[in-house]
């Protein structure tokens, strides 16, 4: 048997490599970083040249299904029967062997453009690397796991690589004595190393990007997330990128501290009013001075899987700066990032001292998420909450992106500071 008898054609192997090409593109930090227009249009050519839409997509999708489908005509014997019956495996010829080794790979790169028109969620797992223009240009390797092996936190979200982007450029206050190429900050004065945390890290873009760009003398940038998935990921991009010294990997599930601050509160009107009160049915509180006086939890959390490998957050002190890209996606999440950011979110000002401008001295939370018209409602929602922790945004920008290179949004990001240090 020929090793090319029976496979696809000159013709069709020219085709495939032309889609692989497209696909490859179009998940491509160029493409991603390609410009839109005011209205969030292409200002490029690439979508009527390339791109002519869904009948174009149903007219390749037809055309995979059908060398699928030639494929499996020529797919070569793996076992046979014998005069008894049984089963058993096919010695192969050198020859042979090729031809199903060639096959398989043919197989897999049509399966593969199969499942990228079928989404994201389909589409299998992928490392890219993402570039970032600062002087000197740095780079992250991020690994993005297929939908069932990660569950949740299984790509890398537009919002994240904008919101990297900032880190980059030196846009967030917080870093930026750290990040600019000319800081303003008078010699003498002395700024603390900045506390930073991010909040549902997902594959990490956002963190592994503020430890990539912080100062290599300060604390460890602290990435956390619920899930044992999505904690292997975030080990294993931190391993990808030698950021292990910079980064540190803990578990942090939202409802927890939730959980811990209606204990806590319990406790404290316990203690103040004498009277024993129900500790599993209190109401959901509401932001107010009874939270002054309490600091982080100790009260220990049910235990974790092991297989993450991975310690709770339970740091004792608060952050300078928390930051958090795509993580208020539905009505709950509004409600307990909003105790989480208060939970977490230093209080007192990073330093006293006038000679530093007051933006960098506040502490701050940033996030960065798509503006959709289905999720308005649990935006609302999450300024209710945020305004009854205390938390206020004194910065706002919209700016246009991508999601996986096609999809446009309208991106929000917003700045969060305690009241009190609007004008501190």
């Amino acid at each position: 048997m020929a090793v090319t008898s029976s496979l696809l054609p000159p013709a069709s192997l020219a085709k495939l490599k032309t889609i692989e090409d497209r696909i490859a593109y179009k998940y491509s930090q160029d493409r991603i970083d390609q410009g839109l227009d005011q209205d969030g249009n292409d200002i490029d050519s690439y979508r009527s040249q390339q791109n002519d839409g869904d009948d174009e997509d149903q007219a390749l999708m037809n055309w995979l299904f059908k060398s699928l489908v030639k494929l499996e005509e020529s797919a070569p014997p793996e076992e046979e029967e014998d005069d008894s019956g049984n089963v058993v495996e096919l010695e192969e010829t050198e020859e042979e062997r090729e031809y199903r080794q060639e096959h398989e790979k043919l197989t897999e790169r049509v399966s593969a453009c199969v499942a990228h028109f079928c989404g994201r969620a389909a589409s299998g797992a992928m490392t890219r690397t993402w570039t970032f223009r600062s002087n000197p240009p740095q780079s992250l390797k991020i690994h993005d796991p297929s939908f069932t092996g990660g569950d949740v936190g299984f790509k890398t979200f537009g919002s994240a690589y904008l919101l990297s982007k900032h880190i980059a450029q030196g846009d967030i206050p917080q870093l930026e004595p750290w990040t600019n190429e000319a800081p303003t900050i008078p010699p003498s004065t002395q700024l603390a190393l900045p506390k930073i945390l991010e909040l549902g890290s997902g594959t990490g873009l956002v963190g592994f990007t503020a430890a990539l760009y912080s100062n290599p003398n300060g604390p460890k940038v602290i990435l956390s997330d619920y899930h044992p998935n999505v904690i292997a990921t975030l080990h294993h991009n931190s391993k990808l990128n030698n950021l292990d010294s910079k980064c540190d990997i803990r578990l942090l599930d939202w409802r927890d501290i939730l959980r811990k601050r209606k204990l806590r509160l319990n406790a404290w009107q316990f203690k103040g009013d004498g009277q024993d009160q129900d500790k599993t049915t209190v109401e959901t509180p509401h932001r107010s001075t009874e939270y002054d006086n309490l600091a982080p939890s100790s009260i220990p959390t049910e235990p974790k899987d092991d297989e993450t490998d991975c310690q709770e957050l339970t740091e004792s002190d608060r952050m300078d700066l928390i930051i958090g890209a795509e993580v208020v996606y539905d009505h709950g999440h509004a409600e307990l990032v909003a105790h989480v950011v208060d939970e977490y979110l230093k209080k007192d000002l990073i330093s006293d001292d006038t000679q530093i401008p007051l933006e960098r001295r506040r502490p701050a939370f940033h996030i960065m998420f798509p503006l959709r018209k289905t999720h308005a409602d649990v935006i609302a929602d999450f300024d209710f909450w945020m305004n009854e922790m205390g938390l206020v945004d004194c910065r706002q920008a919209k700016e246009w992106g991508r999601e996986d290179g096609e999809t446009t949004f309208l991106y929000h990001w917003r700045e969060y500071i305690r009241k009190e240090h609007l004008s501190a």
